[in-house]
């Protein structure tokens, strides 16, 4: 097994100045407010319906500028790369189909332009990923992601501490620092995440301990945002890329020790077991959060008027992430008594936008690509370790998507990250490789 010193050596520069860019493109992308938390705090972050259909009109300079940087640093970077494209599984069609839906969306959007807007952000996501999948290796991309999540998460922390905002005793408090909250869970999973699979390939104890740091740090902060979904998806990408690397005796022993402990806490609290748990459910954010576990802080009754609509055009969808838009948000807000800035689950964003083909062609998608990153591990058994963090991040990402949806469509680090993991998987083959 290869250090990480060994795994990057004469690829420093390569990693490092790719670093630096992208952080400086999602920091404008995302963006990063560094105003946030006080904004946060003082309740000025609410506005008007009047003014969210004003935002989505105009869209935002600085983020156009990044992705244009985005797309010709790809273009430029695609010219030194290797082909190394390959149809070679299910999984790169159901890529391309998904993403030829997405395009064919424009024919039959309610609102074209905006619908473009959408499309061109997550097509140049796309081409960026894919470039990213054949210049580095997966080692490398997970180092990446420890720098741009690291480093964003020790911005946020500063700034928190800067403007005095941060207060853990306060159940009403989530840590965010420069975004919103679930955003930042997701920053400090995939930071987790990726540590934890650094950490496996190393063999230096100064380097161990250092990653090991970081993984605490991640977790310890991924907690403070109170952000329950992007908690426990990342316990399960974590738990999943351990389960893989243990010895067959020791997954029993685990699996036989989950069911042992649940029971004797069943025999023990009995029905305070749940109520114990509808409390953790609520990682400490009041009596509030408690009161709306049931109906996933007003999630239900968004999704049962997105099921509404979908039923109007239920093979078409209403455009790519364009249901959510101009068009409809003020009459979606009123018959749900709050403004929603998506759909909050990614699937039902797809349903919405490109149909129930859509939908389908989407988790088939990810289905594919989580079983194919499990018989490359099984097949390419040097890199076995390699196809499990894959596989993690898949898991992670899919857990996400059950009540959020911007993390498949939105300019984020964390987004285009898994696209870089979808793209390798779909197609890159198997066993090569050379940089």
């Amino acid at each position: 097994m290869k250090n990480l010193a060994e795994s990057f050596t004469g690829r420093t520069p390569l990693i490092l100045a790719s670093f630096l860019f992208l952080l400086l493109v999602f920091w404008l992308a995302t963006p990063f407010d560094f105003s946030w938390p006080g904004t946060v705090w003082l309740m000025e972050d609410q506005f008007s319906v009047a003014e969210a259909i004003a935002r989505m009109r105009h869209g935002n300079l600085m983020r156009r500028i990044a992705l244009l940087m985005l797309a010709t640093f790809s273009l430029f970077s695609l010219a030194w790369t290797k082909n190394r494209y390959r149809l070679n599984s299910i999984t790169a069609l159901l890529m391309i189909l998904y993403l030829g839906l997405i395009l064919l969306s424009l024919a039959w959007s309610v609102d074209v332009v905006f619908t473009l807007r959408r499309v061109v952000i997550v097509c140049i996501l796309w081409f960026a990923a894919t470039v990213a999948a054949a210049r580095f290796s997966l080692r490398e991309l997970a180092l990446l992601a420890v720098l741009v999540t690291g480093t964003t998460l020790l911005l946020a922390v500063g700034n928190e501490l800067r403007l005095q905002t941060m207060d853990p005793a306060d159940e009403l408090w989530r840590f965010a620092g420069l975004f919103h909250t679930v955003t930042m869970g997701w920053n400090c999973g995939l930071l987790a995440i990726s540590a934890l699979f650094l950490l496996h390939g190393e063999e230096r104890v100064g380097r161990r301990f250092l990653l090991a740091v970081v993984i605490i740090f991640a977790l310890v902060f991924l907690l403070l945002t109170k952000s329950r979904m992007a908690v426990v998806a990342t316990l399960v990408g974590m738990g999943y890329f351990r389960f893989r690397l243990s010895s067959p005796g020791d997954r029993i022993l685990v699996i036989l020790g989950v069911i042992i402990i649940t029971c004797l806490a069943y025999l023990s609290l009995g029905d305070r077991l749940l109520s114990l748990g509808e409390e953790a459910s609520t990682l400490g954010r009041g009596e509030a959060a408690r009161e709306s576990v049931g109906s996933l802080t007003g999630r239900t009754l968004l999704w049962a008027e997105c099921f509404r609509w979908a039923a109007q055009r239920p093979l078409r969808g209403y455009g790519f992430n364009t249901f959510i838009s101009p068009e409809h948000v003020d009459t979606i807000a009123r018959n749900v008594g709050w403004l929603p800035n998506s759909t909050h689950s990614g699937y039902l964003d797809a349903l919405l936008g490109i149909g129930y083909p859509g939908a389908v062609v989407l988790i088939l998608f990810l289905l594919s690509a989580f079983i194919r990153s499990l018989l490359l591990s099984r097949n390419v058994a040097e890199h076995g370790a390699e196809y499990d963090f894959a596989g993690a991040v898949l898991l992670w990402l899919a857990f996400n998507l059950f009540l959020e949806a911007n993390l498949i469509t939105r300019p984020l680090f964390m987004t285009f990250f898994s696209m870089c993991v979808l793209a390798r998987l779909a197609l890159l083959p198997a066993g090569e490789w050379e940089r």
